[in-house]
């Protein structure tokens, strides 16, 4: 067992000059906590070194020997296997670049108006990007108003500590209650209490260029229309697992997956899932990882702006990482418009792995189990979950679309309340993994363990 600390960021290609380092071409390498699957990216990259790689190398004075390693991956999530699992099997980057292009004229050629809305001058546009906002309430006039009109200034953009309302009422805009509404819900026939939620201000393209206006009573029509609509057959309406995550505040209500999105955005990503089964059988996993990797980050109520120093105007960011944090002003981003963008990256992607000759197991399952023999593997990269500080399965329900079934917890890993799990359970799953890998491993291999937090 090696421990040292690495100063870079832990991505494939570094973690391929560790494998490099410590195995030969054609050796076993085994990670038990796949993750997003790295480690078996790097097992086939090491048959064919990128710039960066050979970079680091020389930087850390390594002289590695280079060329295709066999790797075996456990993961127990299905998000993290599918990720793993096309990337390690890279399709065609040109017929995935025009299937992914196909797929979104598709989707928008079946909802050709769904992100339609006009311009600060009439002009005929498309939404870009909505800003929506909770709607507080003052408890001396019962006014309502949103805020985003309590808290936001322009010139120069910042966020004001205190609002004073008509009446003459002075304070926080984080002390002025939220407004909740009782929702029926029109894909369950439920009804919930949730917090009152508005457009308030909305980014779009038309042929004169982009532009911005607040949002209109015709914006707010849009959503309510977006709803009324019967969805794709195939739409996950799947109740949401509350765990450690959940708050009573912002997300009170929210009980299913689609509560997570605007019902614009959901029915986009609903639209796009059902047209990849009318695409090849070999592009379809590396379509839906398109798909699911730009909902993750961008798609739900969970996507951020943020303030920059001298902006003169917000900047536009994704879902906070390891949590499932929903502001008091939500983005709305455009799906097709997100998707299309993300083709070109993922094109780049496959283009530096396809047809790469090593081979990669990878295997839904528990590392507590393994099905390897005694003493078979060469060597051990893995980057276990880091104690109570994410949540995984509860974060990977934003995943639904890929498959209607929960990550398994029984064998994850993690302290959690929520699922009953101290140090103790977590020290034991752990053992057991760890126990399993000294089962499986050669008397003079060599495992890397990496224990770190972002």
């Amino acid at each position: 067992y090696n421990a040292f600390s690495y100063p870079t960021k832990i991505s494939a290609e570094s973690v391929a000059v560790f494998i490099a380092c410590h195995t030969k071409p054609g050796d076993h390498v085994l990670d038990v906590f796949g993750g997003s699957g790295a480690t078996g990216i790097a097992a086939l990259l090491c048959e064919r070194p990128t710039d960066r790689m050979r970079t680091l190398a020389v930087e850390r004075g390594l002289e590695p020997v280079w060329g295709a390693r066999r790797a075996t991956v456990y993961e127990l999530s299905e998000i993290g296997t599918l990720l793993s699992g096309v990337m390690t099997a890279a399709p065609e980057p040109g017929a995935f670049k025009a299937a992914a292009r196909r797929l979104v004229d598709a989707a928008e050629k079946l909802e050709p108006t769904l992100y339609t809305a006009e311009g600060p001058e009439g002009q005929v546009g498309s939404v870009r990007q909505i800003i929506w906002s909770d709607v507080v309430v003052c408890v001396r006039c019962g006014t309502e108003t949103t805020y985003a009109d309590t808290r936001v200034r322009y010139k120069p953009l910042r966020f004001d500590d205190t609002y004073t309302c008509a009446c003459g009422r002075k304070g926080s805009p984080d002390d002025w209650p939220r407004v909740l509404e009782d929702v029926v819900d029109p894909w369950t026939g439920e009804t919930s209490t949730r917090r009152k939620r508005v457009p308030w201000k909305v980014y779009g393209t038309s042929s004169t260029g982009n532009w911005s206006r607040s949002a209109t009573e015709a914006d707010a029509a849009a959503e309510v229309e977006a709803s009324s609509r019967p969805l794709p057959v195939s739409a996950p309406i799947a109740p949401l697992q509350w765990g450690d995550l959940h708050r009573s505040g912002y997300h009170q209500g929210m009980t299913h997956l689609h509560h997570l999105y605007t019902a614009r955005n959901f029915r986009a990503l609903a639209t796009l899932w059902e047209l990849i089964d009318s695409e090849p059988a070999e592009l379809r996993e590396a379509l839906r990882l398109l798909v699911l990797s730009y909902n993750a980050a961008h798609s739900t109520l969970m996507t951020r702006v943020v303030l920059k120093k001298d902006s003169k105007d917000f900047v536009v960011t994704g879902a906070q990482s390891g949590v499932m944090y929903v502001s008091g002003l939500p983005v709305e981003k455009n799906v097709y418009i997100g998707v299309r963008r993300k083709i070109s990256t993922f094109a780049a992607a496959f283009e530096m792995l396809h047809g790469l000759s090593g081979q990669a197991d990878i295997v839904t399952g528990s590392s507590a189990d393994l099905h390897l023999v005694d003493e078979s593997i060469d060597y051990v990269f893995t980057d276990p979950p880091f104690g109570g500080y994410i949540p995984y399965s509860e974060i990977n329900q934003i995943f639904f679309f890929n498959d209607t079934a929960t990550t398994e917890t029984a064998d994850e890993a993690i302290i959690s309340p929520a699922q009953g799990k101290g140090v103790a359970e977590y020290q034991a799953l752990l053992t057991a993994v760890f126990s399993e890998v000294a089962r499986v491993i050669k008397p003079t291999a060599e495992a890397t363990v990496v224990v770190h937090s972002s």
